[in-house]
This record gives C-alpha cells, structure tokens and sequence, in this order.
C-alpha cells in the first residue's frame, strides 16, 4: 500500500453525522450515523451501513433506466437478443472471477481459444452439452451461464 494511503489510514478518524432514517418500511424509524474518514483534517470518505448502500445502488440503477427511456430514440433489442447478449456476458465474468483466459479455458475443455471466444460472443451457437462442461470448467451451475 502506498504511504500516503497508509498515512491516511492511520490518521483516519470516524466522525459522527446527523442521523438519517433508511428509506425501507420495516426500518423506516431506526436512525443511522455515517462515519467519516479524513485525511489532513478533510473528509475523504463516508461509510454508509450496508443496507443505506444498496437502496442507493437502487435507486441510481432506477434512474438509469428512466433516463433511457426518456431518451428521443432509444434503441430497442429484442428479448431474445437480449437474452443472449447476457449469456455471453456471464460466461465471460464466470471465466475471470475463475482467473482464467479464454486459452486457459479452451485447455481445460480441449477445445481452441477461438472456440471460447466465439461461445462467449454467439452462446446461441452452441450444445447444451458445452454450456453444461464450461459450467462445470467453471465451477458455476449451468443455469448461472444462461
């Protein structure tokens, strides 16, 4: 870790904020304090409870969505489309949360990196039986693939 950040690690302090109430009907009345982290008597951090972070994460994730919508000339895909893209997408991120390259990965399966990628780009164009050995390459339930 760099000095600096060491440096403001040791002289981080927590500071108490007003209290702030979570926006959730089973804890709407319970309060919560934020604490803070400075660095040369600045702020530079704020920790929030788990649960504070996530409705936030929400409702940023909400107004994304809106703001697509409202664009004049969204592009429509279909479901299916859609579908797939995301498929490819999860086989990608089940491959490096493996730590592996699509080599690594075409190895384990005996089977060519240009294979690999093309299954993560066009995942339509597969087996069942594939998807089913790249899972288990994987480590992940087929179903987490599709």
């Amino acid at each position: 870790m760099p000095k600096t950040q060491t440096n403001a690690l040791i002289k981080a302090r927590a500071k108490r904020s007003r209290k702030t109430t979570v926006d959730s009907p089973a804890k709407r009345d319970r309060q919560i304090a934020h604490a803070y982290l400075y660095q040369d008597d600045q702020p530079t951090h704020v920790l929030v409870p788990i649960e504070e972070y996530e409705h936030l994460m929400k409702a940023d994730m909400a107004r994304t969505a809106v703001a697509k919508l409202d664009q004049r000339d969204p592009q429509w895909v279909d479901a299916d489309v859609l579908a797939l893209r995301l498929a490819g997408e999860r086989i990608v991120a089940a491959r490096k949360a493996a730590g592996l390259t699509q080599k690594q990965l075409g190895q384990k399966l005996k089977l060519p990196q240009s294979q690999i990628s093309r299954l993560e780009r066009h995942p339509d164009r597969t087996t069942v039986r594939t998807l089913k050995r790249i899972a288990k390459a994987l480590g992940v339930d087929v179903s987490a693939l599709i």
